[in-house]
């Protein structure tokens, strides 16, 4: 349900957007409408194949089709056309079930389009307005016209959706355009030079180079979804081990799950990006995999632990860090898991080592192991509260855990309370 906040902005944005598209449509010349449909085709089946940059992000190379849309015809031109791209985009829902403007929530549709066209719009008024001239030669003459109208298109975009993303997880402003929107800088760049080869193409040859566009954009997109596969395939083989481990240890069943989402908070507090962030997931959901070498009447026993089995547990990080280190992937990864149950005394195994000496993301893995054990039901005891498990986490800074995850920990734990609590 969004909140009235959400509601407001989102309001404030479809009612600029959709007067500016009403002014462009107001100020069009008849004879544009054909160009205006065409590339309003285009624009909407770029943003129907976009390249998958990870399982849930991708990028549309539709930034190109309309920012050519503004060079070539104008800024009012080039809103309309950015509007029927977003509008007429066919996509997919997880389901599998195709998604298209009537069966899309028409508020999201709105927005979406609403937004686009105000930042189309406004960066071709900045091209006109610093001397570019639409349908003209953009090098030499209109260059830096060019390069500030996509500039201002791109930024304009990134913080409507930046904002709106604020409200929407209660995360800093900054937070999101740095941590979140940071990573599609370089897109930008390569889609902004594309956008404005294809515009001096297009002017010299016309439609044709809108075919010329698509063909690699074809052949990169493919590349990208075998990329995708495989790595989709990756990521299965890594759930297969966990629910191979949750079957085998019936006590610790979901506990690499509530880990990983533990974990993710903490990194988020470090600021680590997200590819980072991810290669601790990772490890957070493999931590434990150096289980499957532990006997089961061991693991699953009801009463407290002999010394011989508590010894024989203790052997765990080691196995899977022997199970991990000669997968090139999760090299790095494995150390973490060796290290997860690591003291910043040094009284902790396997090694014994301590202070920095155990990697920040070992330490992560170690806190965030011991706060959803806290939270658990054990054969030995009954769950602690999630007060019970923060105080007792607390009590345990300069020996079992380092001032600076203790930290992070209390930021995180203060933001994400509900995220912290035991899922199974």
């Amino acid at each position: 349900m969004l909140n009235k906040r959400v509601k407001i902005y989102i309001s404030i944005i479809i009612a600029l957007g959709l007067f500016f598209i009403e002014y462009s449509m107001l100020n069009v010349p008849t004879n544009r409408i054909v160009d205006i449909i065409l590339f309003g085709f285009f624009a909407a089946l770029a943003e129907s194949m976009p390249i998958y940059i990870s399982k849930e992000i991708t990028v549309s190379v539709a930034f190109a089709i309309d920012l050519m849309a503004v060079l070539i015809f104008g800024p009012y031109e080039g809103a309309l056309i950015a509007a029927i791209g977003i509008g007429f985009q066919i996509g997919k829902y997880m389901d599998g079930r195709v998604r298209h403007i009537f069966n899309f929530p028409y508020y999201k549709t709105l927005f979406n389009i609403s937004q686009i066209a105000l930042s189309v719009g406004i960066g071709g008024l900045i091209y006109k307005y610093t001397g570019g001239i639409p349908g003209n030669y953009i090098y030499p003459k209109h260059l830096l016209s060019a390069i500030l109208a996509a500039i201002v298109y791109y930024f304009l975009n990134t913080s409507i959706v930046a904002i709106l993303l604020s409200f929407l997880t209660n995360k800093s402003l900054t937070y999101v355009l740095t941590k979140e929107i940071k990573w599609m800088i370089p897109n930008f760049l390569f889609l902004a030079f594309l956008g404005i080869v294809m515009s001096e193409a297009f002017i010299r040859i016309g439609y044709v180079s809108l075919i010329l566009l698509f063909i690699p954009l074809f052949m990169i997109r493919y590349m990208f979804k075998l990329y995708m596969d495989s790595k989709q395939s990756y990521y299965d083989t890594i759930n297969v081990l966990v629910k191979a481990l949750d079957a085998k240890d019936k006590y610790t069943a979901g506990h690499s799950k509530n880990v990983e989402k533990i974990a993710a908070l903490l990194c988020r507090e470090f600021g680590f990006s997200e590819s980072h962030t991810e290669m601790v997931r990772i490890a957070s959901l493999l931590h434990d995999i150096g289980k499957i070498g532990v006997k089961e009447e061991v693991l699953n026993k009801p009463g407290k632990l002999t010394d011989e089995e508590l010894s024989i547990i203790k052997e765990h990080p080691q196995k899977g860090y022997e199970i991990l280190r000669d997968v090139p992937a999760l090299k790095e990864a494995s150390l973490w898991v060796k290290y997860h149950h690591e003291w910043y005394d040094g009284s902790g195994y396997p090694d014994g080592i301590k202070g920095d000496e155990i990697p920040l993301e070992a330490q992560i893995l170690s806190l965030a192991d011991v706060f959803d054990a806290l939270v658990s039901d054990r054969p030995y005891r009954k769950a602690f509260s999630q007060e019970e498990a923060y105080k007792i986490i607390l009590e345990h800074e300069g020996t079992q855990f380092s001032p600076k995850i203790i930290n992070a920990f209390k930021k995180a734990f203060e933001k994400n309370r509900e995220e912290f609590k035991h899922d199974i």
